[in-house]
């Protein structure tokens, strides 16, 4: 089922109220529109969206099939299917700059062109549903909110992007690799874990960063995802630190991306 919101404050927001009381959206179900006016990012951010010119959306999966222990799955699986829909529709040259920022961002070079929020909800030992949160930057060429390092598509290609369409892809994409994941937990878990992992922002060599807790700026490699999600660093003298989310601040070089 596909429902389409003429203005919203969140899609998330309106999914997670539907559900708490009682609606039963179903397995596969995207709530989407162009004029999200309060959407929300990971940990309290914001994500800024100009009416009529973005794609901002939520699918309601309920992946039973998966331990709670493997949940950051979803999360793989669903930004594996934005940077694929990007490399489809986006010029080919840009196709090796696409990347995952950690955990579920998507780069092109070092700029932002899709964020996620991902809610997940437990019910016992078990999934009882996961809520995607989505927003792709397609035909904005502007942003007011002091967003760092924006980008989309229109910026990249020169010329505006259907948007709808653009949905029906990467819902496609996230369903068709749902659907694989639930046929052959084990073996399609490690095989999406290994594409997220080379598709990561920064999977090779010391970049920097920022211990957020601490404040320390360091040097570090990523060495590995843990399937909770969680990041392992290592640093410049072998030492191996594990950060959760928000935990870890990435040090982004000033500029444009450069092809």
């Amino acid at each position: 089922m596909k429902i389409h919101l003429d203005e919203v404050l969140s899609t998330n927001t309106w999914a997670l109220e539907q559900l708490k009381d009682g609606k039963n959206l179903q397995d596969g179900t995207v709530i989407w529109t162009t004029r999200q006016t309060a959407g929300r990012g990971q940990v309290g951010n914001t994500w800024e969206s100009e009416a009529d010119k973005n794609l901002t959306f939520s699918l309601v999966l309920r992946p039973t099939y998966l331990a709670p222990r493997d949940q950051f799955a979803i999360s793989e699986i669903a930004a594996l299917s934005v940077l694929k829909t990007l490399c489809s529709i986006l010029p080919s040259r840009y196709a090796k700059h696409l990347s995952v920022k950690w955990p579920n961002d998507i780069y092109v070079g070092d700029d932002k062109i899709c964020g996620m929020l991902i809610e997940n909800q437990l019910q016992g030992t078990e999934f009882a549903y996961s809520i995607i949160g989505i927003g792709i930057n397609i035909n904005q060429e502007k942003w007011v909110g002091g967003a760092p390092n924006p980008t989309s598509v229109k910026l990249l290609s020169g010329k505006d992007a259907p948007i709808e369409p653009i949905l029906d892809e990467v819902v496609s994409r996230i369903v068709t690799a749902s659907e694989a994941l639930c046929a052959n937990p084990e073996a399609m878990a490690a095989k999406v874990h290994d594409d997220f992992v080379a598709h990561l922002y920064r999977r090779k060599g010391f970049h920097p960063y920022v211990d957020v807790k601490s404040g320390e700026p360091f040097m570090g490699k990523i060495r590995e995802i843990e399937p909770s999600g969680r990041l392992q660093m290592e640093y410049k003298t072998g030492e191996v630190r594990v950060y959760g989310f928000k935990e870890v601040h990435f040090v982004l070089p000033c500029g444009v991306t450069k092809e």
